[in-house]
């Protein structure tokens, strides 16, 4: 269970990475692809870097929502949890002297 922990948070951790990425491969490629044609490189570039924005949006925002729905559900297994620990009794906080 830990070691999922590890990766999600490695994962989100890198996220912007993975983004810059994609939008620095798409550019190049398009620059590439322009080359190859024999077409106007400069607006191979830009049209590359908006199919690698496209591409990052979709790619990048569904590993934030989907970081940000396990930390919810880590927030609510915690809350269920202590309130499962209250209710027996286990709570140091409940206990009176």
């Amino acid at each position: 269970m830990w070691f999922s922990r590890v990766l999600a948070e490695a994962l989100e951790a890198l996220n912007l990475a993975i983004g810059v990425l994609i939008v620095v491969l798409g550019g190049y490629f398009g620059y590439r692809t322009a080359y190859w044609a024999g077409e106007n490189l400069t607006f191979g570039a830009g049209l590359g870097v908006v199919a690698g924005l496209i591409a990052a949006a979709l790619i990048c925002g569904l590993i934030a929502n989907l970081s940000l729905i396990e930390q919810h559900l880590a927030l609510i297994a915690d809350d269920i949890e202590e309130m499962r620990a209250r209710e027996a009794g286990e709570l140091e906080a409940d206990k009176e002297v």
